[in-house]
């Protein structure tokens, strides 16, 4: 009985023995296992914080690129459009000082510009992890973290450049606009002042002026809007000249009786006239004219006669007066009340039968109004011409 007794002992002390041991491996396993999974979502967490930065990074080095792009357009665009102005001496009008803010503000933006290029943003490429080992990571982590600081310093740099580029073109804009001030008003001053120029010389002028108002830097006016305002102040300015000195000419009464006579029956629509040896080929013997009508800036029309045509009339020839009067019907399709005339179904914008049709509904039955050259229209072709009287 007793060494059964010590026998159970030694079995139970060695159940007890290996018990304590394999507790003792599966704490040591789980702790291994704890750690593995501890590692991976620690590798996890810190590649997605990295990966966040850079996103963040590489966004707003997108947007800088943008900005810095466009700023560096404008700034191109500007120095592209002023640089024909640019090339042009300046009119004793424009102050020696409002011309030189121009010309420095536009030596600023190309020396500002200068070197500068644009190339657009590239995502950056980060490679997937091939595994969570810690080398991969601490390798994955640098080199993210390196592009991170590389964009951030990008960004800074690309601002910089838009906000300076932005400034020297407002700069240049504002001295862009106090150069057209100065144009516009002399421009200004040139219209208002009694005038022998002709009505197509002011009206461009008028227009070059007008374009301006949109913004003196835009796409459509810039540097050539400008010299067009200079280059129409010139245009009026000598057809002012040219005016005055016609009345020297001997053949002046004349032509004021003439046109006086054509603005009587021009019922208002603005009227040049202008006088050549020849019209269409045809000078002396012949009596020839020709008129070019414009639908807009209130209806008007340039009217050219041969000489012969102002010397039959100072004769008081009846067809010299008929064709002066051909001539101004052809202006009157301008006219709100005639248009609808000239373009429906009885004439569907027969010009030449038209003014004839007019001349005669005049009392001018004769073939200076047109008839020997066009032929007589109809009975009712001249009634409804008569309608815009």
């Amino acid at each position: 009985m007793e060494n059964d007794a010590v026998t159970e002992v030694v079995i139970v002390e060695r159940r007890r023995r290996w018990v304590v041991a394999t507790a003792f491996t599966i704490v040591i396993v789980a702790a291994a296992v704890g750690a593995v999974f501890g590692w991976q979502s620690f590798a996890r967490t810190v590649t997605a914080a990295t990966d966040r930065d850079l996103a963040r990074a590489s966004a707003a080095l997108s947007a800088a690129t943008d900005v810095r792009g466009s700023a560096l357009d404008k700034a191109h665009a500007a120095l592209s459009s002023l640089e024909a102005y640019a090339a042009q001496p300046r009119p004793a009008y424009l102050p020696e000082a409002t011309a030189k803010a121009l010309s420095d503000a536009h030596a600023t933006v190309a020396e500002t510009s200068k070197g500068l290029t644009y190339a657009p943003f590239e995502e950056p490429h980060v490679a997937p992890l091939p595994d969570l080992l810690p080398w991969t990571i601490l390798d994955r982590t640098q080199r993210s973290e390196a592009i991170t600081r590389r964009e951030s310093a990008e960004t800074k740099a690309y601002k910089a450049d838009a906000r300076t580029l932005d400034a020297a073109v407002r700069t240049l804009s504002s001295a862009t606009t106090a150069v057209y001030k100065v144009l516009a008003s002399q421009g200004e001053q040139v219209l208002s002042a009694d005038s022998s120029s002709t009505y197509a010389s002011r009206i461009e002028l008028r227009h070059a002026i007008d374009a301006g108002a949109s913004g003196v830097m835009s796409a459509q006016f810039g540097g050539s809007g400008l010299l067009r305002i200079m280059s129409t102040i010139d245009a009026v300015n000598a057809s002012q000249a040219a005016g005055e000195a016609a009345k020297q000419d001997p053949a002046y009464p004349v032509r004021a009786r003439i046109e006086e006579y054509a603005r009587s029956i021009a019922h208002g629509v603005t009227l040049d006239v202008e006088y050549h040896q020849l019209v269409s080929g045809l000078g002396d013997g012949w009596y020839s004219g020709t008129t070019q009508y414009n639908e807009t800036d209130g209806g008007w029309a340039t009217i050219d006669l041969n000489y012969s045509v102002q010397d039959g009339f100072a004769r008081g020839d009846v067809d010299a007066k008929a064709l002066i009067t051909h001539e101004v019907g052809h202006a009157q399709v301008v006219r709100p009340e005639c248009k609808p005339l000239f373009e429906g179904p009885v004439f569907n914008r027969d010009d030449e039968m038209w003014a004839t049709a007019w001349a005669i509904s005049l009392g001018f039955d004769t073939g200076g109004a047109g008839i020997e050259a066009y032929g007589r229209p109809s009975d009712e072709q001249i009634a409804v011409a008569g309608q815009c009287r």
